[in-house]
Order: structure tokens, then C-alpha cells, then sequence
């Protein structure tokens, strides 16, 4: 049973998702050049890759402005925000461990690449050691020849 303040969460959550796709719609009809009918020649058109590069960037001028508007006229702190937004982060992630990930592999098999990465190096310097400590040996074994060699001759 959700409480008022889990309801007034709810309600905020649909009006925010409900606000995004709005926006989102909008800039893509300013930016997306398919959508452009007035130039019929193509020549002013965008390529794909600059209208999602200009898409992503007037998606995030509105929301850095929305953002803003919040915490000056509601006297709100960022860090109030950022709780919000961390608190948010936690229950996707909880809800769904992949959803940051955008298609790449999970965070837990690049740490293991990295520490795969550390063992080779580790390996290597224990490679590095013992041919130091070969070295050593060799270079003990030849002041001992050196010194049977002086007794031989006395």
C-alpha cells in the first residue's frame, strides 16, 4: 500500500517522464533531418551522426535549464537533487543491474580484464626478480671460481 508521500512520488515520476518524451519530441522535430520537409533539395540537411549530436546537446541545455529554474525558485540545494537523482540510480539499478550500461559489457567483467591486466604485470616483475636473482647467482658463482683459481696458483 503506497503511502501519500510514495503517491506524490509516483505522480512526479509520470509528470517528469511525461514532460521528457514532450521535449524529446519536440527537439527531434528541430533536429532530426528527416522530419525537415523544407528543404527538398537536401543540401542544408544535417548527417545523422551532427543532428544526434545537436539533439543530445538541446536535450541537455533544457534539462540543465529546467534544473536550474528548480533550484532558484524553489529553494532547493543541487545536493538535494543529486540525492534525488542517486536515490532514483539505486532503484533502476536494483530493478535492473544492466540498465546503465547501454550494450557494454558489465561493470564486474572490466574490473576483471583490469586485474587479469595487474596479474601479467605482477607475473612479468616476478620474471624481472628471479632473472636479477639468476644474474646474482652467476655473478657469485664467477667470484668463486676466481678465488679456486688464486688458491690453484699459490
Amino acid at each position: 500500500m503506497s503511502t501519500k508521500a510514495t503517491e506524490k512520488i509516483i505522480d512526479a515520476l509520470t509528470q517528469l517522464m511525461d514532460g521528457f518524451a514532450e521535449l524529446q519530441e519536440r527537439l527531434e522535430q528541430d533536429y532530426d533531418p528527416d522530419l525537415d520537409d523544407d528543404d527538398k533539395d537536401g543540401a542544408n540537411k544535417n548527417t545523422d551522426e551532427e543532428s544526434a549530436t545537436n539533439l543530445e546537446e538541446a536535450l541537455m541545455t533544457e534539462i540543465k535549464a529546467a534544473v536550474e529554474s528548480v533550484i532558484e525558485n524553489e529553494d532547493c540545494a543541487p545536493e538535494d537533487l543529486a540525492s534525488i537523482v542517486s536515490a532514483l540510480t539505486d532503484a533502476l539499478e536494483d530493478i535492473d543491474p544492466e540498465v546503465f550500461t547501454h550494450g557494454e559489457p558489465a561493470e564486474s567483467s572490466d574490473e576483471d580484464e583490469e586485474d587479469d591486466d595487474l596479474d601479467e604485470d605482477e607475473d612479468d616483475e616476478d620474471e624481472d626478480e628471479d632473472d636479477e636473482d639468476e644474474d646474482e647467482d652467476e655473478d657469485e658463482d664467477e667470484d668463486e671460481d676466481e678465488k679456486d683459481e688464486d688458491k690453484d696458483e699459490d
